[in-house]
Parts: structure tokens; sequence; C-alpha cells
């Protein structure tokens, strides 16, 4: 067949418009933009035929323009500082359990724990129109400040509290949680305690939970803690790389915090290496009680942190905010934490 008798289906010259899906069926426009994004209020079974037909026109959303003719596009970007290590997974985990049913689609970003990254992305995200948006932290810069509230649209701030939040904020204390820290090993009888962890200089979450570990241990008359970073990507290899300098630089040390379970978990295996035994001369302590924790030997004890589910009920709470629902008054929403004693940390003998 010669190519100037070919005949062109009109699917691949150009978009199937909503309004024609909606005439087909001979349903209103309204009720087919529901279906799309707002399956829980459309019957199931005109939603089915509606999704029937979308299947065999190839209708594909040009989300751009019904964004700006409904107030926003069904896309939540969430902003994490990093991806590289697994402590941000349940919480993602946890607002996909929610958002996509109710229509949303999410958009992840990550900063790398930089401000200025973060204002950018913001600038960037917020130039799609979306709904709501999603932010890790309660550390803000300015000019990231002024573009959330000249956007007018809900901001949940995930994984810390305190200040006052741009809208809510879905956490716990990070203070909070490095006085238990302390106050824990102190108990159990150790009497010089490091901090290590990475990139402590940016990352404010950890220099609030230096800040309760510090004030904790000087409030028992103890060293004020002394803290080692390196600013390197979490791995189990830089927990062998802390451990090893906090016994060069610190040599006395009889029990260490660690700013996530990876660490502990390499500075575990380096002791071991250097036949330190663990916890008779020093006691190791976690943060967040990722699997690892539990299934090294010996166990190594952790502050556990409810990220799932503060995933979960942040996204409940965006979704609830952007369909104007009543919610509770409270902006600060703490969901705490919780020590879990391991072998790691035993009473010191």
């Amino acid at each position: 067949m010669s190519g100037k008798n070919r005949s062109i289906s009109p699917r691949l010259t150009r978009r199937v418009t909503l309004k024609e899906i909606a005439g087909k069926l001979g349903v209103g426009l309204m009720t087919v933009s529901r279906a799309l994004n707002r399956p829980h209020l459309v019957a199931e079974p005109l939603r089915q035929r509606i999704l029937d037909e979308v299947e065999r026109t190839g209708y594909v959303p040009n989300r751009a323009a019904s964004g700006l003719a409904s107030g926003g596009v069904p896309l939540i970007p969430v902003i994490v500082p990093t991806l590289q290590h697994s402590v941000y997974v349940s919480l993602l985990d946890g607002l996909h359990s929610v958002l996509p049913k109710a229509g949303f689609e999410i958009l992840i970003s990550c900063t790398e724990y930089m401000m200025d990254c973060e204002e950018r992305l913001v600038a960037d995200l917020l130039g799609w129109n979306p709904r709501g948006i999603i932010l890790s932290g309660i550390d803000h810069r300015p000019g990231t400040l002024a573009k959330l509230k000249k956007a007018k649209i809900p901001v949940i701030e995930v994984m810390d509290i305190g200040g006052t939040p741009v809208d809510r904020c879905v956490g716990f204390s990070h203070e909070a949680v490095g006085s238990t820290a302390a106050n824990y090993l102190a108990d159990v009888g150790r009497r010089n305690i490091v901090y290590a962890g990475k990139q402590v200089e940016i990352d404010y979450r950890s220099i609030r939970r230096i800040r309760g570990f510090q004030t904790a241990l000087a409030g028992r008359g103890l060293p004020d803690g002394q803290v080692l970073s390196l600013n390197e990507a979490s791995s189990i290899g830089l927990g062998r790389q802390l451990l090893s300098q906090v016994l060069e630089k610190h040599p006395k040390t009889d029990a260490i915090f660690f700013g996530n379970d990876d660490l502990a978990a390499g500075a575990l295996f380096e002791c071991q290496r250097r036949s330190v035994k663990v916890p008779e001369q020093i006691a190791i302590l976690g943060f967040n009680d990722l699997e690892i924790a539990s299934e090294v030997t010996p166990a190594i004890s952790s502050i556990a942190t409810p990220r799932r589910e503060i995933g979960r009920l942040a996204g409940e709470l965006l979704i609830a905010r952007m369909e104007k629902r009543s919610t509770s008054t409270k902006r600060s929403l703490d969901l705490g934490f919780r020590l879990v004693e391991r072998a790691s940390t035993k009473a010191a003998l």
C-alpha cells in the first residue's frame, strides 16, 4: 500500500477528550472526571463503564489543563531529605496506602538536606499547580515559606514537630529522642557516652537530637557527650568508620548512640572484627528500629519511630484539608516513639 493511500487513525493524530467520552456514554462531563480523579464518589458499575471506554479510546488526561480548570492537578509532591537509606521508605509506604485510593499520585523529590535545594524544588513543583504538598521537616528558608503561603494550598510537614507549622505537621520530637537515649544509656550504667552520625551540621533533626542528648547528660552530671560526624552517605561501611574514629578519639567511650541503625550495625561488625565486646565494653544504641537491628547478633537496641503511621496520617490529613473537611484545631500531631531494648545495651557489669 502506498503512503498516500494509508488512513491514519484519529487516535494517532489528536487527543481524545473527556467530553467525547462523556458523550459516548451519555453521562455528564463531571461524572467522567470524578470516575478518574475521585473514584470513590462514583458507583462501581458506572465507574467501570467509564474506565472501559477510557481504555478503548486510549484517553490520556491533560493534567496541566485540568489543573488550571479545577484548581489543582491530582499530584502530591513529597519532598524528603535523602533516598540513600531505607528510613523514608516506610513514610512513603504510609502515604501510598492513602493517596492513590483517593485519586492522587505521589511525586517524590529529594533535597540531600540542602535548604536551597528545597526552595528550588518547592518553586518548581508549585508550578504544576498541585492541590497539596508534603515536606519532610519543619525547617525551611524564608523564601520557601513565602512561596508556600502564597500558593494557598494545604501543606503537611512530617517526621518532626515544634515551632509553628506552615499548616499542619505530623511527627515526633527529635529533642525528646536524644534525651531518652542519653538517660537510658546512663540508667544502664554508662558514663562516657558518644553520639555518632552523619551530616549533623546540616540535618536539623540530628541537631535537635544532639541537643536533647547533651542536655540530658549534663543534667545528670555526666560529660556532655562527644559528637562525631562524617559527611558521607549513610551505610554499614560508614558505621565501621565511625566506630574506628570513636575508639581513636575517645578511647574511654563505653556507649554510643548512632544516628540510624545502619551505622549501628556497621559499628557492631567493626567491634567484632576488633574483638571489642558488645555490650560489655561498649553499648550500642541505634535509631529508627530498622529490620537489621533485630537480625544481627547481639541484637541492637534502638528507638522505634512510627514512620509508616506518620505517612498514613499525613495522607489522610492532607486529603481532609484539600476537601475542606473539618479537622482537629491542633496544628501539630505528636505520634511519639519507643525505646526497644535488646542485647547490645544490657546493664554494665
